[in-house]
C-alpha cells in the first residue's frame, strides 16, 4: 500500500488530460451523435485500446527512447499532425457541402470503421509517449513492484472506458442527436477547425524545433 498515493496521483493525472476536450472527445462525440451509440462505443474501444499502447509503450521504455531519437519522435509528430489535419479537412467538406444539414450520409474520418477512428486518433498524438513517460518519473519512483505496472494499466483501461462511454452514451441520446441534426453544418465546422487548429499546433511547433535544431 505504500504505492498507492502514488497511483491516485497517476490515475488523477491521467483522468484530468481525458477530460480536457481534444481529438479523441471530437471522434467519439461525433461517432456517437452522427452515426449510432454503438459507432460511438465502438470509437471509445479504439481511443482506450491505443491508450494502452501509449502506457504499455511507456512502460517498456519505448517513451524514453523516442525522446533519445529526436528524429523518430519529430517523424511521428509529422505524421500526427498530418492525419488530425486529414480528419480536419473531411469534416470541413461535410460542413460546407450540400449534406453538412445532418440529412446525408456522414463523413468517414477513417474509412467505415469507427474503432479504427478511435485508435488512429489517439495513436496519431505522440505526446503521449512523453506525457506518460513523464507522468511516471514525477508519479512513481525508481524501482517500483511488479504489481504497480498492470495495476496503471488497468487504471488507464477503465477511466478510459468510464469517461469516453458517458461521453458516448450522452452524444447519442435523443436530444443530443437532435441538437447535432439542426447544427449538423456548424458543429461539423466546429470540428473541423478544433482538428486542423490541433494539426497545425503540433506542426508547427515541430517547424520550430527543426529550426532550432538546425541553428544550434
Amino acid at each position: 500500500m505504500d504505492f498507492l498515493p502514488n497511483l491516485v496521483g497517476l490515475a488523477t493525472m491521467h483522468l484530468l488530460m481525458a477530460m480536457l476536450p481534444g481529438p479523441n472527445t471530437v471522434v467519439v462525440g461525433w461517432y456517437s451523435a452522427t452515426r449510432s451509440r454503438s459507432d460511438g462505443l465502438k470509437a471509445v474501444a479504439g481511443v482506450v485500446v491505443a491508450s494502452l499502447l501509449w502506457v504499455v509503450l511507456a512502460i517498456g521504455g519505448v517513451g524514453a527512447l523516442l525522446l533519445e531519437a529526436g528524429w523518430l519522435y519529430r517523424a511521428l509528430r509529422f505524421v500526427g499532425a498530418a492525419y488530425l489535419i486529414y480528419v480536419g479537412v473531411r469534416l470541413l467538406r461535410a460542413g460546407l457541402g450540400p449534406k453538412g444539414n445532418g440529412q446525408g450520409a456522414p463523413p468517414q474520418l477513417a474509412g467505415r470503421n469507427p474503432f479504427m477512428a478511435g485508435v488512429m486518433t489517439t495513436l496519431s498524438n505522440p505526446k503521449s509517449a512523453v506525457f506518460w513517460t513523464s507522468a511516471f518519473l514525477v508519479a512513481l519512483p525508481p524501482h517500483a513492484p511488479g504489481w504497480v505496472y498492470p495495476t496503471i494499466v488497468a487504471i488507464v483501461g477503465v477511466q478510459s472506458a468510464i469517461w469516453y462511454g458517458t461521453l458516448a452514451l450522452f452524444f447519442s441520446t435523443g436530444a443530443a442527436r437532435k441538437l447535432y441534426q439542426r447544427l449538423a453544418r456548424y458543429l461539423d465546422l466546429l470540428a473541423g477547425g478544433v482538428m486542423i487548429a490541433l494539426g497545425l499546433k503540433l506542426a508547427d511547433e515541430l517547424r520550430r524545433e527543426i529550426l532550432v535544431k538546425a541553428a544550434s
